[in-house]
């Protein structure tokens, strides 16, 4: 990704001083089809794009918040981790519960 002084650079070469893509690419050294992508861009915002996706977790979402729920009640060593998590899960549901425990 370029910096936003070198996309401007690109665009003013192109729009203001009429120099050809190919001609810019050869003097900023970037490629032509990096060149033509900002040269034609209108805004230059950085827009990330995320799509809403379906976690692995979300059938067993309620059943977690109810254990961290009543967790709330009990010392603090006596709380469930992450791993203690995963462990109750694979136990309770080891017919549906096919995530793996990364740490």
């Amino acid at each position: 990704m370029l910096p936003m002084i070198n996309k401007y650079n690109i665009k003013t070469m192109y729009s203001i001083q009429g120099k050809s893509l190919r001609e810019i690419a050869r003097e900023t050294g970037h490629t032509f089809r990096t060149v033509k992508k900002y040269a034609l861009t209108e805004d230059f915002s950085d827009k990330i794009i995320r799509r809403p996706g379906v976690s692995s977790l979300d059938p067993f979402k309620e059943t977690i918040n109810q254990w961290l729920i009543s967790d709330l009640g009990s010392p603090r060593k006596q709380r469930h981790t992450a791993k203690k998590v995963f462990e109750r899960l694979c136990e309770e549901f080891s017919d549906t519960f096919n995530i793996s425990y990364c740490d």
